[in-house]
């Protein structure tokens, strides 16, 4: 054998290695010497105002110091875990400069009522400041019924607007799209219906498409799971979300066509590792049917967006959104074979949740979301950000609470120097110690749903619905024995003085005037061109073609958003779940 080549900087890296290791070990002694002489005697004198502290969603101990031990236990890397902003993994975030450049789009949640009615409160809306609107639809639009079905009596307008008819969508659109960055369209189960009419309706008003971005959420895997606002089984739930998916793809590609709304697993108290790795493994039952249709994963990837929610838990929330996006990008790059860097980057919507929210006490919800807008820009904020409203608990938002909750974001923006350098809590012992632990755990999650073949086997087979079931019966118990204390709930609860909050309410004649308003449409329209498109969307769902241009040809001809789904129906059936894969 050849003498052994003395390499100077071998040695160096030898040298700089048993350094680290004498200075971790040092750390070790110092650590202890301080938890013995320092902190001990404090506690035993003193002790402590909890017997256990723990974080709120995932229970995971907290440490009472974090030093760069943890990160070396954890095996914590900086280029491998944390790198430069804009560089992956990206979890510092997916721009170079972070907000220096410019703020995320501040958007709001609306619907209800008629179009008239919501493209009134939706011009209100931009008035104060906001840059995007999200638009939700009333529960009998999101199931696939017309307002005169007698099945949704008294729902109509309720909780979202109504849509039955072209004619509809036109008088929302009465916007300043001038002044409109960012519209979000919230209707999952007859998503193709629901993007013909925008499609069409656009027509109608004279707008270019290419002048704003349309952003359909078409996320239905997460109705099954747990929301409950599907129309179809769920294989064919996918087949139309997909088609929606190509379409935008082919036609109009700077639109957004899917949005995975994490934030609605939050509501039924899925914990932060179960929320990333729930959402991922649904993106991914996308991905693959894209992939079969002949798309690249590179072309693919960079069209996901997702919504985020952060919680009261102040760290649990900001480390949430860091972890996932470096498992967004390693799964991209490591399962998929991605190449380009925009098909690795997470593009997110994140929202201070509505479950830390109360109806008890409801101005003090305004803290509340302050301080969650203020952990969303903390965590990168993403793209956008959109903020609940302190009375929501109580009714359709009012006047003043839409605009409070514009200026929040304008506060978090503007007042506070949480956006004025990227990434500012990178470095933390705590965040990037919980930040790498939420990773390895949902990682592991991932892998779980992936054995049982995939997000929508899980969803078949149950499996998502009872995680979430365990997780919200052992929270509710939490809340229940005091040891998560909510303000004005559980904790400094006192019979308030009676205040006057502004309620809004809708019109009582609301309804019955959209009911007349499409009795009107029936009567008057081209109704051998209405069936016969209707059965040319029959045709398409049999045959597999894409659906979305016979549904904009039904659209254009008058037929009625419910008159679409039911002929999708009579090919797809209904979902009709079990106890055990209802959705909670």
């Amino acid at each position: 054998m050849g003498e052994a080549i003395d390499d100077p900087r071998e040695r160096a890296a030898g040298a700089a290695l048993d350094t680290d290791a004498a200075r971790q070990e040092e750390l070790r002694e110092n650590r202890a010497r301080w938890e013995a002489d320092t902190r001990g005697p404090s506690v035993a004198a003193e002790g402590e105002r909890k017997p256990a502290f723990r974080t709120q969603a995932l229970d995971w101990e907290i440490a009472p110091l974090y030093t760069p031990l943890d990160l070396a236990d954890a095996g914590f890397d900086y280029q491998k875990d944390l790198n430069f902003p804009g560089q992956y993994p990206f979890t510092r975030g997916t721009e170079p400069n972070g907000k220096r450049t410019r703020l995320w789009t501040m958007a709001q949640v609306t619907g209800f009522g008629r179009g008239m009615a919501w493209a009134e409160r939706a011009r209100y809306m931009l008035d104060q400041g906001l840059q995007g609107l999200i638009l939700e639809y009333d529960l009998p639009t999101t199931n696939g019924y017309d307002s005169d079905n007698p099945l949704v009596a008294g729902e109509v307008g309720r909780a979202g607007m109504a849509l039955d008819s072209l004619e509809d969508m036109v008088e929302a659109f009465d916007l300043p799209f001038d002044k409109l960055k960012y519209l979000m369209s919230v209707c999952n189960a007859p998503q193709p219906v629901n993007l013909a009419m925008i499609i069409a309706a656009l027509e109608a008003r004279g707008v270019d498409p290419k002048n704003f971005v349309l952003h359909i959420v078409n996320g239905i895997l997460i109705e099954y799971t747990c929301v409950g606002r599907y129309i179809y089984p769920p294989e064919h739930g996918l087949r139309i979300a997909t088609d929606c998916f190509e379409w935008i793809v082919r036609n109009q590609p700077h639109w957004a066509p899917i949005s995975i709304i994490a934030a609605q697993l939050q509501p039924a108290r899925a914990n932060p590792v179960q929320e990333i790795a729930f959402s991922i493994t649904i993106a991914m039952a996308y991905i693959d049917a894209m992939l079969e249709r002949g798309f690249d994963i590179d072309t693919v990837a960079p069209y996901f967006h997702f919504v985020i929610n952060i919680d009261m838990d102040f760290f649990e929330g900001i480390c949430k959104l860091r972890a996932f996006r470096k498992l967004w990008a390693r799964t991209m790059k490591e399962r998929y074979g991605a190449t380009a860097p925009a098909a690795m980057k997470l593009r997110v919507m994140t929202s201070p949740s509505t479950t830390s929210l109360t109806l008890q006490q409801p101005l003090n919800n305004i803290g509340r979301l302050a301080i969650m807008a203020t952990a969303c820009a903390l965590a990168g904020a993403g793209e956008t950000m959109t903020t609940p409203l302190h009375d929501e608990a109580h009714a359709l938002p009012s006047g003043d609470a839409i605009r409070v909750g514009a200026a929040i974001q304008h506060l978090v923006a503007h007042e506070t120097g949480v956006a004025d350098t990227t990434d500012p809590l990178a470095g933390s012992y705590y965040v990037e110690s919980l930040t790498k632990k939420i990773e390895d755990a949902a990682h592991e999650e991932i892998d779980r749903v992936l054995a049982i073949g995939g997000a929508r086997k899980a969803i078949e087979q149950g499996y998502f619905q009872r995680e979430l079931g365990r997780e919200q019966f052992r929270r509710q118990r939490e809340m229940e024995s005091g040891r998560r204390k909510l303000v004005g709930v559980n904790h400094l609860v006192a019979e308030e003085p009676k205040r006057e909050l502004e309620i809004w309410r809708l019109a009582d004649d609301m309804e019955t005037q959209q009911i007349a308003k499409l009795a009107a449409l029936r009567a008057r329209r081209d109704q051998p061109a209405v069936d016969a498109a209707l059965a040319a969307v029959r045709e398409a769902a049999r045959s597999g073609t894409n659906l979305v241009d016979p549904c904009l040809v039904a659209v254009k001809a008058l037929a009625t958003h419910g008159e679409i789904c039911n002929a999708m129906r009579d090919v797809f059936g209904e979902h009709h779940p079990d106890s055990q894969t209802a959705g909670v």
